[in-house]
C-alpha cells in the first residue's frame, strides 16, 4: 500500500467540476485536503500529492477513514508510530 507524507501541501479538485467548487485548491497538509473533500462531492473530489500522486474518490474515502481512525493529537501517521519519542 502506498504511504503519503501526511504533512506535505496537496491540491484538492472536483471532478467534474460543479455545485460551485472551485476548480483547484491548493492546502497545507493532506490531512487539510482530505477534510475539504469531505465537505465537498465526495464522489467527485481528487487529490494531487506534493510528489504527485493522484488520488481518486474510493482512496480519498479510505484515507479519511484511517485519519478518523488517528489518536487525537498524534500530528501524523508518520508521527504516531513512536508514540514514546516526544519533541524536545
Amino acid at each position: 500500500m502506498r504511504t503519503y507524507d501526511w504533512d506535505a501541501p496537496a491540491k484538492l479538485f472536483f471532478w467534474p467540476a460543479g455545485n460551485g467548487w472551485d476548480e483547484e485548491a491548493t492546502y497545507p497538509t493532506l490531512a487539510d485536503a482530505l477534510q475539504a473533500a469531505a465537505e465537498g462531492e465526495p464522489s467527485t473530489a481528487w487529490i494531487i500529492t506534493q510528489d504527485g500522486d493522484i488520488i481518486p474518490p474510493r482512496r480519498i474515502a479510505d484515507l479519511r477513514a484511517e485519519m478518523d481512525s488517528m489518536p487525537r493529537g498524534r500530528g501524523s501517521i508518520a508521527r504516531a508510530f513512536l508514540p514514546w519519542a516526544r519533541a524536545a
